[in-house]
């Protein structure tokens, strides 16, 4: 569909590439000891923040994307199948990372989709069948799964998405958020726009930390300094993601039908491309 929100998507200079091993072997010792596969792609990094960066690039290259069959598989599972769905490469990731014993957490997001009806139609059907946690997707929305993690160099948190295989703040928000071209190494990932929600997992699991105003208005204005929060749609883009914020995490908590709020996801969508085509013009 030819719209506004067609995203555009290359492969930029990857994050770091440094293979001990030829891929085959590498991907054999996954499969046989993930602790010393994620030793091996790590080595030479000096901090958390690098060795993230290259087991999650790794893993985002070898391991294939596969669509979402509501099938709960172990890590060994999904390695053995040779990819997964975003929530089950996120589950490598971890493993992998905790055998490095980096301090991670969990993140999930609800992002601007590609407007698709048919996939409407399904999460309607779902929330009457399985209940209104459903209802994170939709026509115009959907949710997805990274990570965050800390580096201890810096004390900072930084986004690590194992389905696209980004690492680092700059890198994410030029792949998710950004008006210009993208990387991605997950061919799903070029139907969702822009995230509008985002909330990571705290110690017990339960995903009570907000990371929307960070990462959606803090660091999205830094991309375009003097410019992006000058726009007449910059206070529409706050408002909105501030009304959507409680409903979203209602929606992961199962007790709000994101679907009764179709209208304020289009109005985001809009104003998003707004905020897209006043930056092309300058």
């Amino acid at each position: 569909m030819k719209n506004l929100f067609i995203a555009l998507f290359v492969v930029s200079a990857p994050i770091l590439s440094q293979e001990k091993l030829p891929s085959a072997r590498l991907y054999q010792l996954a499969k046989a000891d993930l602790k010393a596969f994620a030793a091996e792609v790590s080595k030479g990094a000096d901090s958390e923040l690098g060795r993230s960066q290259l087991v999650v690039q790794w893993l985002a290259e070898h391991l294939e994307w596969k669509g979402t069959d509501y099938q709960k598989r172990t890590v060994q599972e999904i390695i053995d199948r040779g990819g997964g769905n975003c929530n089950e490469l996120a589950m490598v990731a971890v493993a992998a990372l905790k055998e490095l014993n980096i301090p991670m957490r969990k993140v999930r997001e609800i992002n601007i989709h590609k407007l698709t009806p048919r996939r409407g139609e399904t999460a309607r059907q779902m929330v009457k069948e399985k209940g209104v946690q459903y209802s994170v997707f939709g026509r115009r929305h959907n949710d997805h799964v990274w990570l965050e993690i800390y580096d201890t160099k810096t004390g900072e948190w930084y986004p690590a998405d194992p389905s696209i295989g980004t690492v680092g703040t700059k890198e994410w928000l030029h792949a998710r958020v950004g008006f210009g071209k993208r990387f991605t190494l997950d061919p799903a990932s070029e139907d969702m726009i822009v995230p509008f929600v985002i909330i990571a997992a705290d110690e017990t699991g339960a995903f009570t930390i907000n990371r929307t105003q960070h990462y959606l208005v803090d660091e999205f204005v830094k991309l375009y300094p003097e410019r992006l929060d000058a726009s007449a749609a910059w206070k529409d883009w706050v408002r909105l993601l501030d009304e959507l914020d409680d409903k979203a995490a209602g929606a992961f908590r199962g007790k709000v039908n994101l679907h009764d709020h179709d209208g304020l996801i289009d109005e985001l969508a809009n104003v998003y491309s707004a905020l897209r085509l006043g930056h092309l013009k300058e």
